[in-house]
């Protein structure tokens, strides 16, 4: 009886070290630099819409303004946010706010948590 307690007791113990895993959160328009590069001024809003997509944002108060957002929350406590703006004048593009992001998205990964036995025996 006591074994077992004791063997319980140490299965709960390990239980507590693992910690509280955070799905990493990503919403919104990834564009990229090279992708805002293509863009240039006069261009119709159909040859913006082929090169980056559909944007987040197409306000109806506001209709010669496209906002592409994005926001991406790794799960530990780093949030990036990007925000590129495209103004028209009638059906060609005017202004461009804001810029691209890096080629690669961030792929984050949780770092390593050695469960109980691990860091009591080192070998596992």
């Amino acid at each position: 009886m006591r074994i077992s307690f004791f063997l319980l007791t140490l299965l709960l113990a390990s239980c507590s070290s693992l910690g509280e895993y955070k799905v990493p959160i990503r919403q919104g328009n990834y564009v990229t630099q090279e992708k805002v590069d293509q863009l240039s001024p006069g261009m119709t809003r159909s040859q913006v819409l082929s090169i980056l997509g559909t944007p987040l944002i197409m306000d109806a108060f506001h209709q010669n303004r496209w906002d592409y957002v994005y926001s991406h929350d790794d799960g530990m406590g780093k949030v990036v946010r990007n925000r590129l703006t495209l103004f028209f004048d009638a059906d060609n593009l005017a202004k461009i706010e804001g810029k691209g992001l890096p080629e690669a998205p961030m792929i984050s990964t949780p770092p390593e948590d050695k469960g109980f036995f691990s860091k009591l025996f080192g070998w596992f």
